[in-house]
């Protein structure tokens, strides 16, 4: 499982601006919405906004981003596992509603974390790449696949985003 419960420096600001500045901020991942699609990066090092790192292109057959949903329209975070209509209430984490899974394929590969992103580019520079939107680490520690070993992050259960 992962939690991603940090917002990168670009997503805290645009959600400011949004928010106190009058600024918009359209939706991501669907829900029914036409929002941007949502992809899922694997990454190397989340310890901060600062020292971000993305797996390199190429490695172990990661050349791009894994995308979340078959389209920007498909419902991919929910309530229990359910989309369910946007909340007023309590904050309570959001949870993936469908599974996302990667194969190694190659060459083995590490993950200490994921990232959401809106773009499925791969980033050299992941510690300023605009278009990370939440990060967190691998529940218990990173993660090494060898070439077709896999790993699956499961709905309900794989992904979850929440506010501390």
């Amino acid at each position: 499982m992962a939690t991603s419960t940090a917002f990168t420096n670009a997503t805290e600001a645009n959600l400011l601006n949004c928010l106190l500045r009058g600024a918009s901020f359209g939706p991501f991942g669907g829900n029914g919405s036409t929002g941007t699609r949502l992809y899922l990066a694997l990454m190397t090092n989340v310890a901060s906004d600062g020292t971000l790192a993305e797996n390199a292109l190429g490695t172990a057959g990661y050349s791009t981003r894994i995308g979340i949903g078959a389209a920007a329209t498909d419902a991919v975070f929910g309530i229990g596992g359910a989309n369910t209509a946007a909340s007023t209430g309590a904050p309570g984490p959001l949870t993936l509603i469908t599974p996302v899974s990667f194969t190694a394929s190659g060459a083995s590969i590490t993950i200490a974390g994921i990232a959401i992103c809106n773009s499925a580019t791969i980033s050299a520079t992941a510690s300023t790449d605009a278009t990370i939107l939440f990060y967190g680490d691998i529940t218990g520690g990173s993660v090494t696949l060898g070439s077709g070993q896999t790993i699956t992050f499961p709905n309900n259960t794989g992904i979850s985003i929440g506010l501390d």
